[in-house]
């Protein structure tokens, strides 16, 4: 049987230093130290940042809901012959405003997480304003009325504070005798 013998392999490089092992570990561990204090920064702003541009798609969001919002209503109410914009402008007429129903509203479906409410007000005309409508003259003894309303529409996301208010006008030549007033 033969005796398993333990050889010794000498290298002609010198052996480190021990004195030098823990420097190495404190440096390692103050690089680690910063490089994960610059992870934790960049995640935090990162995710800032994130919010911001999902707070302003929600704001834009906001904004082309009530704008569309208008835009539908003003459309509706341009319909001469329906009869409940008829009811609705003479409410206005009456009263200075009238809230738009909220089965009327164009906007409203089962994704649109937005609250959304909409009015026609009745303004009292400048009457120099009113006698250039869209470039067209109206003279003193046209037997019409112009009438000024307004349409807002307000549009918000509860809890969030992002909302958007628009208003857009309109005018309208009406028969003698129908006196737009404010309460």
């Amino acid at each position: 049987m033969q005796k398993n013998r333990a050889v010794t392999i000498r290298s002609g490089t010198p052996a480190p230093d021990r004195k030098q092992g823990g420097a190495v570990l404190i440096v390692c561990l103050v690089m680690l130290t910063i490089l994960t204090i610059i992870g934790i920064g960049t995640t935090t702003d990162i995710s800032f940042q994130s919010n911001m541009v999902r707070n302003s798609q929600l704001r834009l969001n906001a904004f082309n809901t009530a704008l569309s919002e208008l835009n539908g209503q003003y459309r509706r109410l341009d319909n001469a012959a329906d009869a409940s914009t008829e009811i609705l402008l003479n409410e206005a007429l009456d009263l200075g405003e009238a809230p738009i129903p909220a089965a009327d509203l164009t906007q409203t479906s089962a994704n649109n997480p937005f609250s959304q409410s909409a009015s026609v007000v009745c303004l009292d005309p400048d009457e120099k304003m009113l006698k250039k409508m869209g470039g067209y003259e109206i003279d003193n003894d046209s037997p019409f009325e112009p009438l000024y309303f307004e349409l807002n529409s307000i549009v918000e996301l509860d809890n969030t504070g992002v909302g958007s208010s628009q208003t857009s006008g309109m005018f309208l030549l009406a028969p003698p005798g129908a006196p737009c007033h404010q309460p």
